[in-house]
């Protein structure tokens, strides 16, 4: 029987791509930071991985409690970067499911 490949390497925290195993260095898999991104500075690395945390948001049909914490505590960083990224966020899931409605994500 032949052997299966698997073509799935790592995900990368930073620049959220899957990369094959080659393009991470042996803390790099650890830490899921491909080398591109682990030569960069520490500040810019992580401002790119609250904006992955909070894209990823957006895969969700309504926010789960655990989203809409990290959201909450993310409004409150000193970056407007991350600031304006988070009222963006809830101002979409807001208008996806207006206070009010039975489905609404604040009654969740």
């Amino acid at each position: 029987m032949a052997k299966k490949k698997h073509y799935r390497g790592h995900y990368c925290k930073v620049c959220g791509q899957v990369l094959p195993n080659e393009k991470f260095t042996g803390k790099g898999h650890a830490a899921h930071i491909c080398k591109n991104c682990a030569k960069k500075p520490a500040e810019q690395r992580d401002e790119e991985i609250v904006l992955n945390r909070i894209s990823r948001v957006y895969m969700y049909m309504d926010l789960l409690r655990e989203n809409r914490r990290m959201l909450e505590n993310y409004s409150r960083s000193p970056r407007e970067k991350i600031r304006s990224a988070v009222l963006n966020a809830l101002a979409v899931f807001t208008k996806r499911f207006p206070p009010g409605d039975a489905k609404s994500w604040e009654k969740i």
